[in-house]
């Protein structure tokens, strides 16, 4: 501030030196005293036109040219203040006409490049790849599990995205960015980004997303243990009278969500001997928007791919099933490593909630690499968004006595 301060004023005092020495010279260069021109004409030439005289100079010019010198005063008056107006706006205006554009390109980058992986509009898809082994030799052909990214802004930064999409992620997703050896430009990035701010749900929206993955995942634990629900279902779906069917099949249907509202109900209670064990487990596996709100697809080896439902080259199963949180692109945690890595649940939470930052220390000793995402809520200075929260701070504590009770 100092430095441009005295930058300004030495502007001005230079400004102020240059008039005064102008208006001095022309002071001086019209109050003294002619000389005599040499070879001055005593006739006028016959090249030269004669001035007009005192009566037409002081009055028809002298109007015309105090007319012009209004004029110009007017539209000064007038135009300055209404630019200083329009200004702002106009500013704005660029501003909004570059997202736009932006924008525009970004939809058109992420239709050519990203859609067949993560779907049209970022909803989530599958991509068919190769799995291999820690020699490098080959396992199988796997559908992988894309997630959707319409909330990916609630778990990362724009700068982490970015750091994403420059280097890849997981070794499936490549490197899309110019540092990480991939095609795309700065800009480009930068145009896929403003793209995503467009697609992210709103919080109504998003928990709709979430509590139907772990309404999804808790009927099947229901039906599994009151298979009379199931078997209702059963018998009234091999009915052969249509009329009696549809009536039978409703009705079984009504039992079973009336009997899942009840069990969801009983599991989320933080009191429950299940919050834990069923509820915990099922928002660490939530299946919704293919597991982009789940802990288990970067926790457990095998999720992202249904290594259950994938065999190998001698027609084994990949998995007989999955072994929550023994790692794969995050770290295992079992054994108590999220009790030794937190030494309390409220910081284990506070960790889930933030997500990691690049270099930042967390825990014990731990140091953040940006790749955690949070689950909590997520406010953006760059935009002024506050993006939602993926988790309830119950779902969270529900993920922190699960995997604090991993073996």
């Amino acid at each position: 501030m100092l430095v441009a301060a005295s930058t300004q004023s030495a502007v001005g005092w230079v400004i102020a030196v240059l008039v005064g020495f102008g208006f001095v010279a022309y002071i001086y260069a019209n109050t003294r005293a002619a000389k005599p021109e040499v070879g001055s004409e005593i006739a006028l030439a016959a090249n030269r036109k004669p001035l007009d005289d005192d009566q037409v100079l002081e009055t028809t010019r002298l109007d015309r040219s105090l007319l012009f010198a209004l004029s110009m005063l007017g539209i000064i008056a007038v135009a300055l203040p209404l630019y200083w107006l329009a200004e702002p706006a106009r500013i704005t205006n660029a501003a909004e006409g570059f997202t736009i554009r932006s924008e525009k390109r970004g939809t058109e980058l992420f239709a050519a490049n990203c859609a067949r992986c993560h779907g049209p509009g970022g909803t989530g898809g599958i991509i068919a790849t190769s799995i291999t082994d820690d020699a490098g030799a080959f396992v199988a052909n796997v559908s992988w599990k894309a997630p959707a990214l319409t909330a990916v802004l609630s778990r990362f930064s724009e700068e982490e995205v970015t750091e994403i999409l420059n280097y890849g992620r997981n070794g499936v997703m490549p490197a899309w960015g110019a540092p990480g050896g991939g095609p795309l430009t700065v800009n480009n990035l930068r145009d896929l980004i403003i793209y995503l701010r467009t697609v992210q749900l709103p919080e109504a929206s998003m928990r709709a997303s979430v509590d139907g993955g772990i309404r999804d995942g808790a009927k099947g634990v229901m039906l599994s243990e009151r298979p009379t629900l199931k078997d209702a279902l059963d018998a009234a779906n091999r009915l052969s009278d249509p009329a009696a069917k549809a009536a039978a099949v409703k009705a079984a249907n009504v039992d079973i969500e009336t009997s899942l509202d009840a069990f969801v109900k009983q599991i989320s209670d933080p009191a429950s001997p299940f919050f834990a064990s069923i509820y915990g487990k099922l928002v660490f596996s939530n299946t919704a928007a293919q597991g982009a709100y789940s802990c288990a697809r970067c926790h457990t080896t095998g999720w992202s791919y249904n290594a259950t439902q994938v065999t190998n080259t001698a027609g084994t199963p990949l998995a007989v099933k999955y072994s929550d949180g023994n790692g794969w692109f995050g770290p295992s945690l079992q054994g108590g490593a999220t009790t030794r890595k937190f030494n309390t649940s409220a910081t284990h939470a506070a960790f889930i909630t933030g997500g990691s930052e690049k270099g930042k220390k967390y825990g014990n000793a731990g140091i953040g690499s940006g790749q955690m995402p949070g689950f909590g809520p997520r406010i953006d200075d760059t935009v002024k968004v506050t993006y939602p929260a993926i988790l309830t701070e119950a779902e969270i504590q529900a993920v922190v006595a699960y995997e604090r009770s991993m073996q």
